[in-house]
This record gives structure tokens, sequence and C-alpha cells, in this order.
């Protein structure tokens, strides 16, 4: 591969390519084929001494971010699943050592050197780092962690996490804690569709008692903690997809010589010879992006961009290479004979892992044109005093929105509903729950719910909004007690007005909300329920 590579990294590209042909390819069918975590494969990382190899001094070798991105690179040409479970790692670590202390680096880099460990931002109402609702309250020893975490690569196979919260103050941080410690436990593992040797799963935090040595950097830093492990995830995603690409071109090219048709053989045709090249054209540009943005991060603070310009374009037109890998294979290749199939899958896990591609292009186009403060999904801007209301307001809201004209017999479900009320994590107690459900039935609304609230005996899915639940467009919605995920907010999009409650300021939910009410679900409950009357 001429890609200016150093001496020692060419040397270490040949190496870890002849590892992966020779150890991981051989597995990786039957990783997918079993569907858990790779442990067999893993190990050979370990013995290997491969993990510690991105760790710092004393504890590896401290590669750089480039010679990191060229193993998880190579790796994935033999399975995506075993590199992205060492990427997974790699990203966590790099955070210890750059914000850690010198006893948390010297107690987690070592156990990096053989176990897993786990980031844990996402929630069940999305992973918006604005909207977490995991919280650290103040304690007399430190704090205690209360929340779920979802969909945590890693998750369950990890020694350790690294969990954002929110403290009783409203600052984000970052705590490190012992998958054994009292109150941490592991939910069930999610079966995914693809890469679907690496072990995802949630968890469940009940009262976890933390100190300052479990707290990483600073109170308040847990967005820009988070912000620097996403854009080196962005790095290695742009390697996970030139790996498959390759892996679908290095199983392409012998199928062709092999395939014989009524003229010759495939790969004399001169439309294969045309798609090929295509494809080969798309990995050297993934290839190039991904090491740019890894040379950026070593050289430089700010890589946020190149980061994303190398996931958009690998993910995104890596889809493009392992269909077209599918399609010149023909119909062998919708059998699990070829791995052409599982390839597509894994690449389709890529376009997932960093939110939707919207998101994405929104985020870059922002920091191109300098509006990035504007628009950025983590910025905490407080909601404008004009979109402001309060409980004096509500008579008149009420009015104007003529919740008392036309108030239906039968409401029917939120997909058809005019009105609705939608309840959040915020408005999980008893009494706010009762409120809200008398409001709904003096107004006419269908209740619905976020993903959280359909455990709830009294909820089901088919209340809930947004991704994995209904998109809904009423003429009014009431948002109790939500933050405002990008997955929540794209299914609530096509309602006319919008009205929210949070008692957040900067709630993400106000964003593209109409009317805002800042304070808490019982006090706007209360108010406009006496209104009503």
């Amino acid at each position: 591969m001429e890609l200016n590579l150093t001496t020692e990294q060419a040397a270490l590209w040949q190496k870890l390519t002849t590892f992966t042909a020779q150890k991981i390819t051989p597995l990786d069918h039957e990783i997918d084929q079993q569907g858990r975590f790779a442990a067999e494969a893993y190990a050979l990382l370990v013995q290997q001494g491969l993990p510690q190899q991105g760790l710092t001094a004393p504890f590896g070798q401290g590669l750089d971010m480039v010679s990191q991105v060229l193993c998880v690179m190579a790796l994935a040409q033999g399975s995506a699943s075993v590199a992205t479970t060492l990427a997974s790692l790699w990203q966590i670590t790099a955070q210890i050592d750059r914000y850690g202390t010198a006893d948390q680096r010297a107690t987690l880099l070592a156990a990096a050197q053989t176990k897993l460990m786990g980031f844990a931002v996402t929630e069940p109402g999305g992973g918006n780092a604005l909207g977490v609702q995991t919280t650290a309250f103040k304690s007399t020893t430190g704090w205690l962690l209360d929340g779920e975490k979802v969909l945590i690569t890693n998750g369950g196979q990890a020694a350790h996490y690294l969990v954002l919260a929110k403290t009783d103050q409203n600052d984000f941080a970052i705590f490190m804690i012992d998958a054994t410690m009292p109150g941490v436990k592991v939910t069930q593992p999610v079966e995914t569709l693809g890469l679907r040797g690496v072990a995802v799963a949630g968890l469940q935090l009940n009262n976890v008692a933390v100190t300052t040595t479990h707290l990483l950097g600073q109170i308040g830093q847990g967005l820009e903690i988070s912000r620097h492990q996403q854009n080196m995830a962005r790095i290695f995603n742009g390697a996970l997809a030139a790996g498959i690409m390759q892996h679908a071109l290095t199983q392409l090219k012998p199928y062709t010589q092999q395939r014989h048709l009524v003229d010759g053989p495939l790969n004399t045709f001169a439309t294969a010879q045309t798609q090929v090249a295509t494809m080969a054209t798309t990995l050297r540009a993934t290839q190039l992006l991904t090491l740019d943005a890894a040379r950026q991060m070593d050289r430089q603070p700010d890589f946020a961009a190149a980061a994303t310009m190398a996931t958009l374009f690998g993910s995104q037109n890596g889809l493009t290479v392992t269909n077209q890998a599918l399609q010149l294979a023909g119909g062998l290749a919708y059998t699990r004979q070829l791995p052409f199939e599982q390839l597509m899958r894994d690449m389709r896990a890529l376009t997932l892992i960093d939110g939707p591609v919207e998101m994405l292009q929104q985020e870059l186009g922002a920091a191109e044109l300098d509006a990035a403060n504007e628009g950025h999904l983590m910025t905490k801007q407080p909601v404008p005093v004009t979109k402001r209301i309060e409980v004096a307001d509500l008579p008149r809201v009420i009015k104007a929105l003529r919740l008392t004209e036309e108030v239906p017999v039968t409401v029917g479900g939120i997909r058809t509903a005019k009105r609705i009320i939608a309840l959040g994590r915020g408005a999980d107690n008893p009494e706010v729950l009762l409120q809200a459900q008398q409001l709904a039935k003096w107004i006419g609304a269908a209740v619905a719910v976020t993903r959280p609230l359909t455990t709830k005996e009294q909820f089901s899915i088919d209340q809930q909004i947004g991704t994995g639940g209904a998109t809904v467009t009423p003429e009014v919605i009431i948002n109790i007690g939500i933050s405002g995920s990008e997955q929540y907010v794209s299914g609530m999009m096509g309602a006319t007005h919008i009205l929210s409650v949070n008692q957040d300021a900067t709630a993400a939910i106000f964003r593209v909300s109409q009317q805002a009410f800042v304070g808490t679900a019982a006090a706007f409950l209360a108010g406009v329920l006496a209104a009503l009357k």
C-alpha cells in the first residue's frame, strides 16, 4: 500500500496484514454465524500484544494515530468485528491517558493490556449528549450514579466503563466505574444485524457510589471528553470501512477469474472491469481521507472536520462498494457461501454508529461555513426568552391553541391524533402521569411516550414516538419531561405546533419548539389543569 508510510509503519502494515490473513480471516465466517463476542479471535490479539501497542509507555508501545489506524484497517480486512473491538478499546484508553491522573492511568492502562473497556453515552432516549438523563447526585463521599445506558460497544465483556452523567448542577462529567461495583448491572446482550462478533449490551446504574478517584478530568468536562472520543471513533470508522472494502475486493478477485460466462471469465468483461475500477478508487480515497485525519490528530488538536469526512465518505461509499461486489458475484452472492452479504451488513452498521448521515453532514457543513457554534449538537444554549411561557400565560396558550374546542369523543392512536401529550423520563412520576392523562382526556389528546416509558405497565410500544416507534403529525403536541434526542425529534417534526416542558433551559427539545415552559412537569400540569377548569 503506497500511502506515504514510514519504514516502521510499512513494516507494521505488512506484519498485521499477514497475521490477519493467517489467523483472523479464517475465523470471520464462524464469528458472524455465532453472533456473539469473538473471544477466540480477541485472545489472539492479546497473545500478539496488539492491544498494548496503542497504549502509552510504560504500558505499551505508544503507537501514533496513523499506526493505530493501520492496525484497525488491517484487521478489518479479515474481520470488521475484531477490528471494532480493538478500536473501541483504544478510543477509551486515549481519553484516560489524556485526562486521567497518574493513579488512574497506572490502574486502567495496565488493565487494558488484556481487558476490554466500554464508553457509555447512549441512553434509551438516544445518543445526543444534551439529552443525557443519567444523574450524578452529590453525596457525603462523592456522587451517586443513577440511570441507564444502552448499545455500549464491548458491553458485557468490558471490565471497566466510562459513563457520561449529569450532575445536580447540570454539569456533564465522565466517571470511570468497574463492572463489578455494587449497583452496576449489565443488561442482556444485543443481537445485531452486522458486526455480529462485537459485544453490545447496556448498563443499569442504581445508586452507584463513586468518589473523586472515579472522576475522569473535571466536572464540566464530560462533553469535551465525549467529543474527543467521538472524533477518534470517526477516524477508526473510516479505517473499518476501508478494511471491509478491501475484504470485498480480495474475495471478489478470484471469483471473477473462476466464474466463466459464455464469452470467457468474468474478469475479462468490460462491465466488470469498470465496476471494479470504481470500487478500487473508492477504497483508495477512503484510505487517504482516513490517514489524513489520523495525521491531523497526531499533529494538531482540531481534527474534527477531517474525522467527519473520513467516516462520512467511507461508510456511505462503502455501502456502494459492497453492493457492487455482491452484484458482480451474481446469485451465489445471495447465499452464505460467499461473504458479500455479511460484508454488506457489517458496512451498514458503520452508517449507524455515528448517528444519522444528515447530522454528520450538517456538522461538517456548519464547520466549513464557520457556523459550527450556532449549529453544534453539543452546544448548550438556553431557550430564548421569546419562546418562554409561564404559568400565568397558560390560559392564553390554551385559547390560542383552541384546546377546549372540537374535543373528539374518540381519540384513536398517536399516528392519527390531532393532539398529543408526549411523556418522557422527566414525567415519570405517578402523580405527574395521572395529571397528564387527565389533561389528555380533557382536551381529547392521545398519550405518547419516549422509549424508556414503554416498559411501564400502563404504556406500550405502540405509543412510542421516533426511531423504532411512530412518526406523528398532530396539530398540537405537548412534550413533557422530554430532553429531545435526534431519534425522538425525527418522529414528531411533522407537528404543526410544538410546546415543550423541561426543567433544563438548555434542553435540545426547546430548539424545535414554538413555546417552552422551563420548569417541572408538575408545575406545568397543575397550571394548565387549573386554567382549563
